[in-house]
């Protein structure tokens, strides 16, 4: 279709006044609409007000079905939301309503500072929609940067052709994710090392801050001691210990069993009543550590709730505010409280809170749940302090009753209760450290397994960033330079030889010589480009499988005065794409005459709006 008029209104015209016939008048209300049929035959018109005193033009209403062709039809309607955070994201988004009208399925791409985001459809209209002001400066010359998406022009067209190699750029994502992770949990388990070491005084060297390549345990971690004027291993000490403890048991005296029994009777009973009472005392902490736990988690799942609650709310104000009408008062399909159904028609009060009034609650009642959940993290983190500690003592009481069963079974080697003390305390210390080297080794294996995990995902990696086209990427690549050069020779592009223009398998834009095209061109050459450029996306997507709309509009399409036979050919290109199942949309103010005889032949449908004769007009009556 083609719309030719010397007249086209600016943007003025729908916000401040129009001028018609001489007689300048006030625009009161406007607005723009559209009634889109995606590939499945389904109709949504869309309407978005330009000027209104009631409505927001953030907001869009959406009528589901063809308002526009059958204005008379009952459709239902839904209200949406655009140029506001998450608009692509959220059901009441009207971007990610778009998207899954026409069927996509966007990926989420990763941005500059390394978050991930979806590829919004900002990034993927300049290939289907080119504007008289900006649009034909350049070969995509109005692809968003703002939005900080790594190879953004890159990303849009591996999504329009439906190229496989973007699968394996979300894998390398991924990928690149896991890595991130791995490289959190390593660096989790070297602080874990670390303190160990400091709260039991052993020196750990040789665990890297990441994980690197040349990781080798064996080569490099060193678990030491203090001892004397240097540092020896923890095993060495351990066994020197052990040594020690048994040379001590052989060479000191021995007293009576008559003489040291009493006492060592004694400090028994007292250490098996203590051991009993703590018992207790441990089993009560660890069911108090059990019960926190499941209260974390109970106002945990509470607070997502409530969060959940709480957006839906400030979405149901935001499109209230922006205008909508449409009914806000039965946001609950369940009771927010327990949870249960709420049946169709089921009265609460006669008294209901507004949408304002209900999130000034929420805020609140999700401020006193936060609270709630920070002291029962803090709850869990004391339970936790507390059972280690008490297992630690139990641990401590259990082997001194074994120490002291053994002294009173021991015929003749009782040692004195000085001697029995050392005894004591030297092999707490060695079973102290056997339990530090035991869970110094445990996390050693953990960082063995993260090293593992992590060098097969870096080479995975390695082979994807080397990753070439397959066959079938290569073809649709190759397909979009033979139209690219065949348009470009049936256009009469002059700047250089058609057939040395070829398409960058890195970034899919038009090159000469491993350089961009647009160096050296003429204006009007440079226009030429866009065209075939943007032709050729559509055709190839529409003939070997991609997610082109199949739409283009070109606005003003015959810049820079391009000869009149480049934009004759121009037409018939879009003749043919128009047969093959595809929309393209012209708005020039070519005269009208000359436009209908390049015309001749081509099956199109035009527009014409007379000279003098305006769009917009005043409403009558």
């Amino acid at each position: 279709m083609l719309s030719s008029s010397r007249n086209i209104p600016l943007p003025h015209a729908m916000t401040d006044s129009v001028e018609v016939s001489g007689r300048e008048y006030r625009v009161v209300e406007s607005d723009v609409a559209l009634e889109i049929e995606n590939s499945t035959g389904a109709v949504m018109t869309v309407r978005r007000a330009v000027r209104s005193s009631r409505f927001n033009n953030s907001l869009v209403r959406v009528q589901e079905g063809p308002a526009l062709t059958d204005p008379y039809g009952d459709y239902p309607s839904q209200d949406y939301f655009v140029r506001r955070s998450g608009a692509a994201q959220r059901e009441a988004g009207f971007h990610h309503r778009l998207a899954r009208f026409l069927g996509w399925e966007l990926p989420r791409v990763t941005k500059m500072d390394g978050s991930e985001s979806l590829l919004y459809l900002e990034c993927l209209f300049p290939y289907f929609f080119v504007e008289q002001k900006h649009g034909w400066s350049g070969v995509q010359a109005r692809i968003p940067t703002y939005l900080g998406i790594q190879d953004v022009s890159k990303r849009s067209a591996e999504f329009i052709l439906s190229l496989q190699v973007m699968d394996a750029v979300l894998e390398r994502q991924r990928l690149e994710s896991a890595n991130a992770i791995l490289e959190s949990d390593w660096k989790a388990l070297e602080r874990q090392i670390a303190e160990l070491g400091r709260r039991s005084g052993v020196l750990v060297q040789g665990v890297p801050k990441k994980p690197t390549t040349d990781w080798r345990r064996a080569d490099r971690v060193e678990v030491q001691v203090a001892s004397g004027g240097g540092w020896i291993s923890l095993s060495q000490e351990i066994d020197q210990m052990a040594s020690r403890l048994e040379g001590q048991l052989r060479r000191r005296a021995v007293h009576s069993v008559g003489e040291a029994a009493p006492q060592i009777e004694a400090a028994l009973a007292e250490n098996q009543d203590n051991g009993m009472r703590l018992a207790v005392v441990l089993s009560e902490a660890v069911d108090d550590l059990e019960q926190a736990k499941r209260r974390e988690t109970s106002v945990g799942l509470r607070v997502e709730a409530l969060e959940e609650d709480l957006r839906k709310h400030k979405d149901a104000s935001l499109l209230r505010n922006l205008g909508s009408g449409s009914d806000f008062e039965s946001l609950y399909e369940n009771c927010p409280t327990c949870g249960q159904l709420l049946p169709d028609g089921f009265e609460i009060t006669d008294y209901p809170l507004t949408i304002e009034d209900n999130i000034s609650l929420l805020e609140r009642e999700l401020s006193t749940f936060r609270s709630m959940s920070a002291d029962a993290r803090r709850a869990v983190e004391r339970g936790q302090v507390r059972v280690s500690r008490l297992r630690d003592e139990m641990a401590s009481i259990r082997s001194s009753i074994r120490a002291q069963k053994d002294a009173l079974v021991s015929p003749n080697s009782l040692p004195d209760a000085a001697a029995l003390s050392e005894h004591i305390q030297l092999q707490g210390r060695i079973d102290a450290l056997r339990a530090v080297r035991d869970e110094i080794e445990a996390a050693l294996d953990e960082l063995d397994r993260v090293f593992s995990t992590w060098r097969q995902t870096k080479e995975q990696l390695s082979r994807l960033r080397n990753h070439e086209l397959n066959p079938t990427d290569a073809a649709k690549v190759a397909a979009l330079r033979t139209s690219l050069v065949s348009q470009l020779h049936s256009y009469g592009f002059r700047s250089m030889d058609p057939s040395a223009v070829d398409i960058s398998d890195k970034t899919y834009r038009p090159i000469h010589e491993g350089f961009d095209l647009g160096f050296d061109l003429s204006a009007s050459d440079m226009v030429r480009v866009i065209w075939s450029y943007l032709f050729a996306f559509m055709e190839v997507s529409r003939e070997r499988g991609g997610n082109h709309p199949q739409l283009l509009v070109f606005d003003e399409p015959r810049q820079q005065e391009a000869a009149r036979i480049s934009f004759q050919q121009l037409l018939r290109r879009a003749a043919q794409n128009g047969s093959a199942g595809s929309q393209i949309l012209f708005a020039t103010s070519e005269e009208e005459h000359g436009l209908r005889e390049m015309l001749r032949g081509l099956p199109h449908s035009m527009t014409s709006v007379p000279r003098g004769e305006k769009l917009i007009k005043p409403m009558a009556g």
